[in-house]
This record gives structure tokens, C-alpha cells and sequence, in this order.
């Protein structure tokens, strides 16, 4: 057998694959229509990139293997390919794989779905409440925020206030830290010193 007849058999089967490649990506797209749901603007969109991707698909396959020259031989192989796709695989892919998805994953988002139904079930008279009371609930709260804010004022002055006494009673410190009591002994010793020097300066002795 020489080397072109092998070449052509060569691309003949890449022909045939390529048929069923394309085949089972359009099962692919059915699959994921069926498992979530479209409009159809969306199906009309998948449909224009899915025949443009086999277009560019086509085109890469007849440059390489035919030098861009379109024969009968590739269109009956992609033709064959996605017959016998259809006739094997093609027959139960989408429900086997459907059936498979609902009831794995499928499943678990139902069960996801349920409990969020009921939360918000069990939450909505909380919701309904909060709509109603917002305003009040937010006055609520800055005058919370306001008494709090006051007494914290109020108690910071007090003791500043009562600082302020013991200083002047003596058992406090004034404002330059100094005891109150060394100033009073201070003045004391000032005064007995300016009292004896007056008794001396008019002989009178001093009481």
C-alpha cells in the first residue's frame, strides 16, 4: 500500500472523528439546556457560536489535510462520524448523564433550596417587623447612643469636679501637682515669722 493511499485513509478517519467530536458537543450544549433552563435569545446565541466553532473546526481540517480543498471524502466521513455517534453514544449520553446530574448534584441543590425556603419562611415576620420599626428602632439606638454618650460626660465632669474640691479641702493636688498641705504649712511658717518680727518692732509679745 503506498503512502498517499495511506495519507488519504489517514484523513478520512480524522474526518470521521471530527463528526463525532462535533455531535457530541451539540449533545453537550442539549445537556446544558436541559439542565438549566434558557430563552430564546440564548439557545439562538449558543446555536451561532456552535456552527461557527464547527466552521473553524472544518476549515482547520481541510488546510492541513487537503490544502484547503473541500472533497466529498471529508464531508462523507464527518457525516459518517456523526451517524455512528448518534446510533451508539448519542442514543443515551444526555438522559444516562441528565439522570445522573439530578440525582447527585441535582438533589443537593433541591435540598439547598428547601432549607433557605423554610429560613425564609421562619424569617419573614422578623424582616416584616424590622421594615415597619426601622425608623423607630434606629431612633431607639441613637438615643441609646446619646444616654450613653451623656452619662459618660456627666461622670467625666463629676470627678473633675471632685478632684477639684479635694484640692482646695487640701487632700487632693492642684493643678501644677503640688500638695496642697506643704502650701498651707508654707503660709503658716510665713505667718508665725512675720507675726514675732512685728512683736519686735513694737515690743509686744507676740500671742
Amino acid at each position: 500500500m503506498s503512502g498517499e493511499i495511506v495519507k488519504e485513509w489517514h484523513f478520512w478517519l480524522v474526518s470521521v472523528a471530527t463528526g463525532a467530536f462535533l455531535a457530541f458537543a451539540y449533545d453537550v450544549i442539549r445537556l446544558f439546556r436541559r439542565l438549566i433552563r434558557h430563552g430564546r435569545f440564548a439557545v439562538d446565541l449558543e446555536d451561532i457560536l456552535y456552527w461557527t466553532a464547527c466552521f473553524g473546526l472544518s476549515f482547520t481540517l481541510l488546510y492541513y489535510g487537503n490544502n484547503g480543498v473541500i472533497r466529498f471524502a471529508a464531508v462523507l466521513g464527518a457525516a459518517v462520524g456523526m451517524l455512528v455517534y448518534a446510533v451508539t453514544v448519542g442514543r443515551f449520553f444526555v438522559k444516562v448523564t441528565f439522570f445522573m446530574i439530578d440525582k447527585t448534584i441535582g438533589s443537593l441543590f433541591r435540598l439547598i433550596r428547601k432549607i433557605i425556603g423554610k429560613l425564609r419562611k421562619l424569617l419573614r415576620p422578623v424582616k416584616c417587623f424590622a421594615v415597619k420599626n426601622c425608623h423607630k428602632i434606629k431612633r431607639f439606638f441613637i438615643r441609646l447612643f446619646q444616654k450613653i454618650r451623656l452619662t459618660y460626660i456627666g461622670n467625666r465632669h463629676k470627678m473633675k469636679v471632685h478632684n477639684h474640691k479635694k484640692a482646695k479641702d487640701g487632700k487632693g493636688e492642684t493643678t501644677d501637682g503640688r500638695k496642697n498641705s506643704k502650701r498651707k504649712a508654707k503660709r503658716k511658717d510665713s505667718g508665725k515669722t512675720n507675726r514675732s518680727a512685728k512683736a519686735k518692732d513694737t515690743g509686744v509679745s507676740p500671742r
